[in-house]
């Protein structure tokens, strides 16, 4: 009984943990990280080239639609982003969405093939209605 109970409860927060990061809040959420004021000096301007995403640490549906400079985000491996010697790209450590916050973390890597340069961003997020409005930031030049 006591090994159903733990199972049904671990089911329970794995469909709170599911609905609460909805397709729509990690699209707003996901969105506000690469719109960030203070990390806009570091991207690459009204470039061309996409932004790039590594699949590694936390992982992002490959058909989320967030875009910069009316391009899609694209999302890679980690041995992708290796193999293709990539400029620069996000590393995102935490993404945790509840109903009405979020936390994330990431890292934001350019100058990969010169000096290997990082920002390091941590951000929490407030929720009124169905729009999310950053609350903290905090950027760290690593």
């Amino acid at each position: 009984m006591r090994k159903l109970s733990l199972i049904l409860l671990m089911v329970i927060l794995c469909i709170g943990q599911t609905y609460a990061q909805s397709p729509d809040d990690q699209i707003k959420v996901l969105q506000k990280c690469i719109d960030l004021k203070e990390l806009q000096d570091y991207l690459p301007g009204k470039s061309t080239q996409p932004l790039y995403v590594m699949q590694h640490g936390v992982s992002f549906d490959k058909d989320i639609k967030v875009l910069k400079n009316g391009k899609p985000l694209v999302f890679l491996s980690k041995q992708d982003v290796k193999s293709r010697h990539l400029e620069a790209y996000f590393l995102f450590w935490t993404f945790e969405i509840n109903e009405k916050t979020a936390r994330v973390s990431f890292v934001y890597n350019y100058d990969q093939n010169q000096s290997q340069k990082a920002v390091r961003a941590n951000l929490e997020l407030n929720k009124q209605g169905s729009e999310w409005t950053v609350t903290t930031v905090a950027i760290n030049k690593i």
